[in-house]
């Protein structure tokens, strides 16, 4: 949700996001953008489930290195 960025103080707005690790990508993530500073703020749900997916994917249990959410 926009709001204000924790680092600096100036508004924030509704974006994606992707997340690339070496075992795999996560595409359009939604995330809050600083429109100052221009850091990225995922919220706890979708955090939960980049988490979900990473674990899955360090078992080897996922069939593609590229995942949209």
């Amino acid at each position: 949700m926009p709001g204000k960025c924790p680092q600096c103080g100036a508004r924030t707005y509704l974006a994606r996001t992707t997340i690339q690790t070496d075992l795999v990508e996560i595409q359009n993530i939604p995330c809050t953008v600083c429109q100052e500073c221009g850091q990225e703020q995922i919220g706890q749900l979708a955090q939960r489930k980049i988490d979900k997916l990473l674990e899955r994917a360090a078992k080897g249990n996922l069939k593609t290195r590229t995942v949209v959410m």
